[in-house]
């Protein structure tokens, strides 16, 4: 599978890369919207992982714009924003899943 990463912090990018690599995953990472758009318009990918909150445009602008550009890869927002208001604005905005952080990956 071939995974697109979305997070600003590099430091929690680097963790997803690495837990995704160790699974067999192909991993790209963009750390910030505009970034992002460009990766997901340019290549095909299984599944993108977003952060809400990016530099650039938001998690929700993005995928939106995915969307308008007629990309179906479903999108999982990953992010410390809970509140319903924010999870309904991914939602409407086109994303399939919402998790939100600190979360844990059992090995």
């Amino acid at each position: 599978m071939r995974l697109l990463i979305v997070e600003d912090d590099r430091k929690v990018a680097g963790f997803l890369e690495q837990g995704f690599i160790e699974e067999r995953f192909e991993v790209d990472l963009a750390h910030d919207g505009h970034e992002a758009i460009a990766l997901a318009l340019a290549a095909r990918y299984d599944l993108i992982l977003m952060d809400f909150m990016l530099p650039g445009r938001s998690g929700p602008e993005v995928v939106a714009q995915l969307r308008q550009a007629g990309k179906t890869t479903p999108v999982l927002m990953l992010t410390a924003r809970d509140d319903p208001r924010d999870v309904r604005a991914a939602m409407d905005a086109g994303a399939d899943g919402y998790v939100t952080k600190p979360f844990r990956i059992n090995v």
